[in-house]
């Protein structure tokens, strides 16, 4: 909402950054899927597009001084099980998005980032919702794995239901949920007026007052009508790229909550003291349900929890796998293997069977991270003392051309560096430029816009008055954004 309000970033800091992570970065996670295909797996490689983009995934702040950000990157193998891999990089790097945001560390964004109070925002859900979003969730991993080798007809809100069934019968799974979480509420209620709060509950109920608010706190003045169309664009709209599943359709509804747990849930939450975040943000206290009007998910999980069973028929085993939470919870209660933390990335946590596979991502990341990390910082302080051109690219050639297999892949990095920087300094390139080739597909910029061109037509005059009659794959704003849409 806040990027629809504010609008793309178009100034040299956030245009270079784009560049250098959806280029060179890139080539991070080619060289893990390069693992894959050297041992002949690459077929049952489960790595969500979103999570293939250097800055993508879960991101926070670490080191002493806040000086690096982590980003996590889940992995898995159809029938192998999974894991998640860390990256570290400079901080900078988040500047990559319009807005930057974060799941955990308030306090920490506040020393992190100079920011007027005005520019902080976040959001919050009844907690009792937000446990149960927790265990209706299907993240990335999931969601690849969905779209891949589960046919149409089974991704319903069954497939959801029982997933929850047994993160919901297992109380032990339910109670491991709860440390991460009211930490970050702890931590968060010490720093809320610093803040601007929105209540997930006052949007669905109020949108246009709720993003009138949103967007004085900006310094934008918007009228009814241009809210009522932003929340016309964003009303119940999966925003999350190539992970299909973060919505669940039909649902996201005020106290929805109250149609799947039971009070044996609610009692938990009660003893870990969670009812008295609910109060304090104008919830109110967790009231007893009506066992009597139980919805018959509720009447099935009651039934489980009376009998101290935990239900496991879960149907297909690596979609299990893969949605169990992967953050957000006490994982330490699950038996999941653990690595120390490298120079630049860990493996946080597998399940994976074949260890010497984890290794080998581990090795590859560890290296292309610590190449890319060099890069940058030499991008970085270029763009901090303005002094970005084709000199500077020049510079860290040496550097960048590690991650490249050859010269070619190597001169469409250029290319794409060097239009960014002509861009940013209000030139447009008269002539295409061709970035990369991804199968019969070639990327081209043009004058502002990135085409993806199939190879099939042959060659394309670019110099016509109007493009609408050629059949592009996709055209885009962004690198990343066409190269999601030719991966569709």
């Amino acid at each position: 909402m806040i990027a629809e309000l504010v609008g793309p970033a178009r100034d040299r800091r956030t245009l270079s950054i784009k560049a250098l992570c959806d280029t060179a970065g890139f080539q991070i996670s080619r060289r893990i899927e390069d693992v894959f295909i050297r041992r002949g797996l690459s077929h049952d490689l489960i790595y969500n597009y979103n999570f293939r983009q250097l800055a993508g995934g879960p991101k926070w702040l670490a080191d002493s001084e806040f000086r690096d950000a982590r980003f996590r990157k889940y992995i898995g193998l159809r029938g192998g099980g999974d894991f998640t891999l860390i990256t570290s990089h400079p901080r900078e790097i988040l500047n990559y998005y319009e807005v930057v945001h974060s799941h955990v560390g308030p306090a920490a964004w506040l020393s992190a980032l100079d920011v007027p109070k005005g520019l902080r925002f976040a959001s919050m859900r009844h907690p009792a919702g937000t446990l149960t979003s927790a265990c209706f969730s299907i993240n990335a991993l999931a969601s690849e794995y969905i779209q891949r080798f589960v046919p149409c007809q089974e991704d319903n809100d069954f497939l959801r239901q029982r997933l929850a069934l047994y993160k919901l019968s297992d109380l032990n799974f339910f109670e491991a949920l709860l440390p991460p979480f009211k930490s970050y509420l702890e931590e968060f209620t010490q720093q809320d007026h610093n803040y601007y709060l929105m209540r997930w509950e006052d949007l669905i109920d109020s949108p246009v007052k709720t993003i009138i608010g949103i967007a004085g706190e900006l310094g934008c003045n918007i009228s009814v009508p241009q809210a009522q169309a932003l929340w016309a664009k964003l009303d119940h709209v999966n925003l999350t790229g190539a992970h299909k599943h973060n919505l669940r359709y039909g649902h996201g509804i005020v106290n929805g909550w109250k149609l799947w747990l039971t009070n044996t849930h609610l009692d938990i939450l009660r003893d870990h003291g969670i009812e008295t975040y609910a109060v304090r943000y104008g919830y109110g206290p967790m009231s007893p349900l009506d066992e009597s009007a139980y919805t018959p998910f509720q009447q099935t999980l009651d039934d489980y929890i009376r009998r101290g069973e935990v239900f496991r028929d879960y149907g297909d085993e690596n979609l299990f796998g893969f949605a169990f939470n992967k953050s957000n919870i006490d994982f330490s209660r699950f038996g999941f293997r653990q690595y120390p933390w490298r120079t630049h990335t860990a493996i946080e946590r597998s399940s994976c069977r074949d260890e010497s596979l984890v290794m080998e991502v581990s090795d590859v990341a560890e290296e292309a991270c610590g190449i890319f990390n060099e890069a940058a910082s030499i991008w970085i302080n270029a763009v901090q003392n303005d002094d970005l051109d084709s000199a500077m690219i020049d510079s860290i050639m040496p550097v960048v051309s590690r991650l490249y297999n050859n010269d070619a892949e190597l001169a469409s990095f250029v290319s794409a560096m060097t239009a960014t920087i002509k861009t940013d300094m209000g030139e447009k390139y008269s002539e295409p430029l061709l970035l990369d080739s991804l199968g019969t597909t070639n990327i081209v910029l043009f004058q502002g816009k990135y085409y993806a061109v199939p190879q099939a037509l042959g060659p394309v005059d670019f110099s016509l008055p109007n493009l609408s009659g050629i059949a592009f794959t996709g055209i885009a704003d962004s690198f990343s954004e066409l190269i999601l849409m030719v991966k569709e």
